[in-house]
């Protein structure tokens, strides 16, 4: 697998959460039909970025886009 693939991945399950604001991480396993490796480094790489942050509700693991509010200064 290569950089340009992860990418491609990372930028489709961005959309997907845009979408739904909150998966878990086996439903977007089954939505792209990635496997799970796969799905797990383009989180991480998410992760890093700040873009999602990830939780645990009754034992599944979910994956929350991140809004950020910019700061404002006066």
């Amino acid at each position: 697998m290569i950089k340009n693939e992860v990418v491609v991945e990372v930028r489709l399950i961005l959309s997907l959460l845009s979408e739904r604001k909150t998966l878990s991480v086996k439903r977007i396993e089954e939505v792209t039909h990635y496997e799970e490796s796969l799905v797990c480094i383009a989180l991480g790489w998410l992760v890093k970025e700040n873009k999602v942050r990830l939780f645990e509700k009754n034992g599944i693991l979910y994956v929350e886009l991140n809004i950020l509010i910019p700061e404002m200064y006066y």
